[in-house]
């Protein structure tokens, strides 16, 4: 009987689907411009932050400080297994995105469009290949988060990160919003017996494993995704994986899941709580409050309007029976309510929180349109938290389906003051045999996506990055036949990237064009990489290339003295400003450290304007990330002189190279005008402060404040002529309020100017 029920389902799928059209477009947003990632390889001892990471990092080598997980004891033992030894996010072989505009300029995205009677799904490659809205024809109504802007902010693994649509985020066991979050992905079309699929996928370069999402409308009103994790390696892995969905969000919206309790971070650890009722930073549900005339003392977390900050990972029961969900509504508008359903074990939802940092970033990220850009985060993932990882067996596969679809509700149950009235209202939608997505339509689905997973690609409509490609001819096999990797040609997008890594590969030694280039511009670290370029240096001779990889491949596995000794052999063999600046990461005193970093910056400017046009463009890029490096450095030993020398350089270049953009270029203006003490400099400082958007600050922005204020004291100080008391400081400071511009920190609790 139950094989019966199951074929009946996919019979029924069948017979509702209408006919999906793919096609290519675009789509106007407010755009701001992310440069290319940074030609300076970023190792895993310099980083301090997780997310939203500071300006500044640290030098010395080595493997840093590893960031573990600790959840709250409260916590279940769930939450324990598969705790990150270490939250920080390695940057290599990727370039990190840590340099992008603020223009908010009007312009196109290329973007892949499914659309059926029922719904119209955009899809933008360039971003992930993230789904970036989702248009219900119907109700005339986006059911996603549909950002007018991408408007990078400082939150990604990579740094440059923008918020909206339904992302994917794949990584071998490392936290954080994924290293595709600013890149393309490939992205293709699939003909199946059922309908039209679109397949985005790309190969991981950290730990060489594949994802892909195959996109279906299923002709009812429903959309259906199924991401695919394969690993191809002979050694098993710890996974990550979040799909992250953002949704417009009002205080009066309501979370709603079948959860019970939830592990939750309004406090310093993850701590357990019931769900949805408990009292923020008072979790210990043993504390039963006073209650009058029934009321609850404690706050209806399931309500975004009574979070001032935190993520809530909702615990649901795992079975094969119930639909594990997450759902919203906004209960003063209607009774509609979007379910996001899965089969996962983690269910997630986050909010900025209603205080000023919160709404800050909500509107930074909105591309600066006041109160347009609330969200909230909806998220599943086959862990419990985002700070857990899974595991991912040598050759194994995973693979699960999840959908989203929207219904229209109760209004008066899904506001119930009792959550169980809410919560039955969602289930009776779900599973309606006629309107609803029951689990045996669910399974049905599951195994259609199964059943096409590895079938070969239509049509590619975009084009990825060419590492994939690379490593199938590595392996001398394809990953699946259901991803199509190439290698591209000549003056097209990423060769020059790959090329110098393909002569490594075929002829086991670096060209003389590639010897001749003015810098490396891709990075190669793991061992198969690591053990080409030492066979090369073994049988062809160390050249100064091969030594300056080698060099950053030993040095970021932790080790000093050998990859010193590399770069010094690099050096000899042909001076780089790479191989100056890694020996400044390396010494264990600032003095040190800073010789280094202008031995860089003296073999930049002597170089700097000789060469073909390509090489004057690296030239320009490699001098906006060294000088962005040398002032973020000179900012966290407080070095005003070296600063000065450095801003006193940059009109040399003034025009061939846009430095003054810079943030670090902006507020190390400030800072050496702020150390001058006088009218003038303490103005000029203050013009620069009030008149740019400091894209790249995040957690940094309390610098930006500490700034302000010093810049008005400082006036007032020179006014009065002499020291002020705390009375007349608090004056100065009240007289003269943050600006918009700079607004609050992210990741912050409060800021008393922007609200």
């Amino acid at each position: 009987m139950k094989y019966i029920a199951e074929l009946c389902a996919i019979l029924s799928i069948w017979g509702a689907m209408g006919e999906t059209k793919v096609s290519q477009g675009t789509q106007t947003k407010l755009l701001s411009t992310v440069f290319p990632g940074s030609l300076l390889p970023q190792f895993l001892f310099m980083q301090g932050n997780l997310e939203g990471g500071a300006i500044g990092f640290n030098t010395g080598g080595g493997r840093g400080i590893k960031q573990p997980f600790i959840p709250d004891d409260s916590a279940g033992e769930d939450i324990f297994d598969g705790a990150l030894e270490d939250q920080r996010s390695p940057q290599l072989p990727y370039l990190t995105q840590d340099l992008w505009g603020c223009e908010r300029e009007e312009g196109g995205m290329d973007t892949v469009v499914m659309e059926d009677e029922f719904l119209k799904v955009t899809i933008v490659p360039s971003v992930s290949g993230k789904v970036w809205s989702i248009y219900d024809k119907k109700r005339e109504k986006d059911v996603l988060y549909n950002n007018p802007a991408h408007q990078p902010a400082n939150i990604g693994a990579l740094k440059a990160w923008g918020a909206g649509g339904s992302e994917w985020n794949w990584s071998p066991g490392i936290i954080g919003h994924s290293v595709f979050s600013e890149s393309t992905l490939h992205t293709a079309r699939v003909s199946t017996d059922k309908g039209e699929v679109v397949r985005v996928f790309e190969y991981d370069r950290y730990n060489s494993t594949v994802f892909q999402v195959d996109m279906m409308l299923d002709g009812k009103g429903a959309f259906f995704f199924h991401p695919k994790i394969t690993n191809n390696n002979d050694n098993d892995l710890r996974g990550y994986w979040w799909t992250c969905v953002a949704v417009d969000s009002t205080p009066s919206t309501r979370i709603l899941t079948p959860a019970s309790h939830v592990a939750e971070t309004t406090a310093s650890n993850m701590r357990d709580a019931p769900w949805p009722h408990f009292t923020i930073l008072n979790q210990n549900s043993s504390f039963s409050g006073y209650a009058p005339s029934g009321a609850d003392y404690r706050q209806d977390m399931s309500y975004i309007g009574n979070h001032m900050t935190g993520d809530m990972f909702l615990r649901i029961m795992d079975d094969d029976v119930y639909t594990p969900y997450i759902a919203h509504t906004d209960i003063e508008k209607d009774g509609f309510f979007l379910v996001h359903g899965h089969k996962l074990n983690g269910t997630k939802f986050f909010t900025w929180g209603q205080n000023g940092p919160g709404r800050f970033m909500q509107d930074f990220l909105a591309g600066g349109l006041r109160r347009q850009g609330d969200y909230t985060e909806l998220q599943v993932g086959p862990a419990p938290t985002q700070m857990q990882s899974f595991p991912v067996p040598a050759n194994s596969k995973k693979e699960w389906t999840d959908w989203f679809k929207g219904f229209d509700g109760d209004q008066n149950q899904l506001s119930s003051l009792d959550y169980a009235d809410a919560i039955g209202e969602v289930d009776a939608h779900i599973q309606n045999k006629d309107n609803g997505v029951t689990n045996d339509y669910q399974k049905a689905m599951d195994d259609f996506f199964k059943s096409i997973a590895d079938l070969p690609v239509t049509e590619i409509l975009v084009q990825g990055s060419p590492w994939g490609a690379l490593e199938e001819k590595i392996r001398g096999e394809k990953f699946s036949t259901g991803l199509e990797f190439t290698l591209p040609e000549e003056g097209e997008e990423n060769f020059d990237e790959m090329k110098p890594w393909l002569e490594l590969l075929e002829d086991g030694v670096f060209s003389v064009e590639t010897l001749s280039k003015y810098t490396p511009v891709s990075f190669q670290t793991t061992d198969g990489w690591m053990d080409l370029l030492q066979a090369s240096a073994d049988k062809f001779g160390m050249n100064y290339l091969t030594a300056l990889h080698l060099g950053i491949g030993y040095m970021e596995r932790g080790v000093i003295d050998h990859p010193t000794e590399l770069f010094e052999e690099s050096l000899k063999l042909n001076q780089t400003v790479i191989a100056y600046r890694n020996l400044a990461l390396l010494q264990q005193t600032p003095e040190e450290a800073n010789d280094y970093f202008l031995k860089a910056w003296s073999h930049f400017k002597a170089t700097e304007g000789v060469g073909t046009e390509k090489d004057l463009e690296l030239q320009a890029r490699l001098g906006r990330n060294l000088v962005t490096e040398i002032l973020s450095y000179y900012q966290q030993e407080n070095m005003v002189d070296g600063m000065a020398e450095i801003l006193g350089d940059l009109a040399l270049f003034e025009s061939r190279i846009d430095f003054e953009s810079l943030d670090l270029v902006q507020t190390s203006t400030v800072l050496v005008n702020l150390s001058s003490k006088t009218s003038d400099s303490y103005n000029s400082a203050i013009k620069i402060l009030n008149s740019n958007c400091f894209p790249t600050y995040a957690s940094a922005r309390t610098d930006l404040s500490s700034f302000w204020f010093q810049a008005h004291e400082g006036l007032a100080e020179i006014e009065k002529g002499g020291d002020l008391t705390n009375i007349e400081a608090l004056r100065a400071r009240k007289a003269n309020p943050v600006p918009e511009n700079i607004g609050c920190q992210y990741g912050g609790a409060y800021c008393d100017n922007y609200w």
